[in-house]
C-alpha cells in the first residue's frame, strides 16, 4: 500500500492481486500482477507497468459509491476468476487468477454496496423471480407449492416412502389442477364483480 494513505474512517475489507485486462481482453505481453484493495470507501488499484526495463506503479482509487446499480443489481460480475466492475466513470476488468480470491472480493464488495449478505441477496432474487412469475401467469406459486407439498406428505404417510416416489406424476396432476382451479376461480370472481358493477 505504498503511497496510499487510508482515511480516518477507512478500513480494508479485502487485499489481493490481479492481472488487469484493458477493454476486457488479456494482454499476453503484460502479465504483471497489480495489487488491489477494497476498503469501505474505495476500490484501490496499484497498477504496475513495465517501461524501459523499469516497473512503474500508478495508484487509482475509485469510490465504491460510483459502482453502477441497475434494477437493484450491483454491476460487479464474476465469471470464475474474472471480475468486471462497471463504474460511472470507468470499467475495470481483472483476472484474480484464482476463483476463490475473485469470489471473496465479489462477496465483500456486493455486501458493502448492497448492504446485504450473499444469503439475503439470494433470497431477494428468489422472491423477485416468484413475484414476476405470479404476475406473468396470474397465479400464486406459494399456494400451489403448499398444495403439492400437502399431497406429497399424504402419499408418503398413506403409501410409505417407496410408494411416495411413484406419486410424482400424481403431484404434477394436482399442481396442474390447482393452477387451473385458481385461474378459473379468479375468472369467476372477476365475472361476478363485473356483473355486480353492471347491475348497479
Amino acid at each position: 500500500m505504498k503511497n496510499y494513505t487510508l482515511q480516518e474512517n477507512e478500513t480494508i475489507l479485502f487485499r489481493g492481486s490481479c492481472i488487469l485486462m484493458p477493454d476486457g481482453k488479456r494482454d499476453e505481453s503484460n502479465e504483471e500482477k497489480s495489487d488491489i484493495i477494497l476498503t469501505n470507501l474505495n476500490i484501490v488499484l496499484f497498477v504496475k507497468e513495465k517501461k524501459f526495463l523499469r516497473t512503474k506503479e500508478e495508484i487509482l482509487a475509485y469510490s465504491v459509491g460510483d459502482v453502477k446499480i441497475y434494477d437493484e443489481t450491483v454491476q460487479i460480475i464474476r465469471r470464475k476468476s474474472n471480475v468486471d466492475i462497471y463504474l460511472k466513470t470507468a470499467e475495470i476488468f481483472a483476472d484474480f487468477c484464482e476463483e476463490k480470491c475473485a469470489k471473496e472480493f465479489c462477496d465483500k464488495a456486493l455486501k458493502l454496496i448492497s448492504g446485504n449478505s450473499k444469503f439475503v441477496r439470494g433470497v431477494k432474487k428468489t422472491q423477485k423471480a416468484i413475484q414476476e412469475t405470479n404476475d406473468a401467469l396470474d397465479i400464486d406459486i406459494a399456494a400451489i407449492a403448499k398444495t403439492g407439498a400437502a399431497f406429497a406428505c399424504e402419499v408418503a404417510l398413506t403409501s410409505g416412502a417407496g410408494e411416495a416416489t411413484k406419486g410424482g406424476s400424481k403431484i404434477s396432476q394436482v399442481i396442474a389442477k390447482a393452477i387451473m382451479g385458481r385461474k378459473n376461480g379468479q375468472k369467476e370472481t372477476q365475472a361476478l364483480i363485473e356483473s355486480e358493477d353492471d347491475s348497479n
